[in-house]
């Protein structure tokens, strides 16, 4: 006996919930490729003679100055800084980690060895 075939369903069109939902995959996809790709490790000799934009380590360079070389704060417009953004760390976290930034990503460190 041949097997019925299987009924087919009338088609319709991915709703746009769906269609937004994978064209936000396929974007975030494609620029974490592009991310990964340009991403250049940190070398001693970069360490040894950061980028002015870059803060790599705790107090930003190997002599542990903590000084940043940029000028575009000084003592003229520092008090017009305001807070932008902020980022909870979690209920009842008192952290006080440095951040570190490269390439202009900063990283934030939490409890439990989370970057």
């Amino acid at each position: 006996m041949a097997a019925l075939p299987h009924p087919r369903r009338a088609y319709s069109p991915p709703s746009p919930h769906r269609s937004a939902f994978l064209i936000a995959l396929l974007a975030a996809n494609t620029a974490a490729a592009q991310v990964a790709g340009e991403l250049v490790p940190v070398t001693d000799a970069i360490l040894q003679n950061p980028d002015p934009a870059d803060w790599l380590m705790w107090r930003r360079t190997l002599d542990l100055w903590g000084h940043s070389p940029l000028a575009e704060i000084d003592r003229g417009n520092v008090g017009e800084l305001r807070m932008v953004w902020t980022r909870a760390l979690g209920p009842g976290i008192q952290e006080e980690g440095a951040p570190l930034v490269y390439d202009g990503v900063m990283y934030f460190p939490n409890p439990s060895d989370l970057v």
